[in-house]
């Protein structure tokens, strides 16, 4: 595109949307590799998660405020239902990459006005659960097994129209994976 402008005389509205338009691919890129880097640093040992025990209702609440904006966006209803106070032995940063990840995903496949929840409890073992439940597209059931590999999509242009890398979920699982290796 900025080949194109530069062989071309454009009027200054013209030039900021080429400008506009080369650096959201630029923002595109650089998520990519940024998450290619963390997911490649993760899945080979080279980042060692620090374990605490976390208080996950504030953890999720935290994420959740953070990504409510993508939501309004959207019209979308985005909830949390942690009246239960979960913990676990985790890597809080690590955690909450995945399940920005995760939440990030449900907002860009979720139609507007639909609704997202967040759900924290404890199976009847003790164990703690986050889950993240949305009115989305759905994924058919030939993809389940797939959806967590890097790159991997359900149809070829969904994540790239709204902004995905095909990364996403695949660090979400790594985040989840270490998590649970560490408890």
């Amino acid at each position: 595109m900025g080949e194109v402008a530069l062989q071309r005389s454009l009027s200054g509205p013209g030039y900021r949307e080429v400008i506009g338009s080369m650096l959201e691919e630029v923002d595109r890129l650089t998520r990519l590799v940024e998450s290619l880097l963390t997911l490649t640093r993760g899945e080979s040992g080279r980042i060692q998660p620090a374990l605490e025990m976390v208080k996950l209702n504030g953890l999720a609440v935290s994420v959740v405020e953070h990504l409510r904006i993508l939501a309004e966006e959207k019209e979308q209803s985005l909830t949390i239902d942690a009246t239960v106070e979960v913990s676990a032995k985790c890597d809080p940063a690590i955690l909450r990459l995945g399940l920005i990840n995760v939440l990030d995903n449900a907002i860009k496949y979720t139609l507007p006005r639909g609704t997202i929840r967040v759900v924290l409890r404890e199976t009847s073992s003790g164990e703690p659960v986050i889950e993240v439940e949305d009115t989305g597209l759905g994924i058919p059931s030939v993809h389940h097994a797939r959806i967590f590999e890097r790159f991997y999509r359900v149809e070829q242009g969904r994540s790239r129209e709204s902004g995905g890398t095909g990364l996403g979920l695949a660090t979400a699982r790594w985040a989840v994976e270490v998590n649970v290796g560490l408890s």
